[in-house]
């Protein structure tokens, strides 16, 4: 069970942390039906569809919405469409306490309902000369909706390379016991719920 932090608890933390205890990872779904919120989610950001059958599911999703007799139930039917297809995003991770939060998205990732199908650490593409974990206001940065501690680097080319070099990977391997066995420094095998 993920500890009840306030917001200003979280961010101390996170300002607290070295370079080095940051992680980009992409995150996979793992094929369940998703929750209203997570399909929120989705459909509020840019995530990555993809897998073999991704333009079919992109037709279908257009076909569903225009057909008279569908578009009624298109956001239930795009819901579990979403949930069985692969969707992946970038994530910049890092522990507090038991759990993983990622900085980007401003939450805490449940790894049972997600995968991490690639990961390194921040530090194999960037250091402390050129990144920094920061605290930004909607006036310095009027993209964000509010304040929020975020990765701030001096080359965002080295993250968008590293995106599209890993997000649309054909492969998706479980490295999820592998990330969390990194991280924790111990053997682990993530329980099924």
């Amino acid at each position: 069970m993920t500890k009840n932090y306030s917001q200003e608890e979280l961010d101390q933390i996170l300002l607290s942390k070295k370079l080095n205890e940051f992680y980009l990872a992409v995150i996979e779904n793992r094929g369940e039906l998703l929750t209203d919120e997570e399909y929120a989610e989705i459909t509020k950001h840019e995530m990555v569809l993809d897998g073999e059958n991704k333009e079919d599911v992109k037709d279908l999703f257009n076909q569903i919405k225009t057909d008279d007799n569908l578009k009624d139930y298109a956001s239930e039917l795009m819901k579990v469409m979403f949930s069985v297809g692969t969707v992946r995003h970038l994530a910049v991770l890092t522990l507090i306490n038991d759990d993983f939060y990622d900085i980007a998205n401003g939450k805490f990732v449940d790894l049972k309902r997600n995968k991490i199908v690639h990961f390194d650490n921040l530090t194999c593409l960037y250091n402390d000369s050129n990144a920094r974990i920061k605290y930004f206001t909607p006036q310095e940065e009027p993209q964000i909706p509010h304040n929020m501690v975020l990765l701030d680097v001096d080359d965002e080319s080295i993250i968008r390379s590293y995106e599209d070099r890993y997000i649309k990977q054909e492969e998706s391997e479980d490295l999820t016991n592998l990330f969390i066995e990194e991280i924790k420094g111990k053997p682990y095998t993530l329980k099924k719920s």
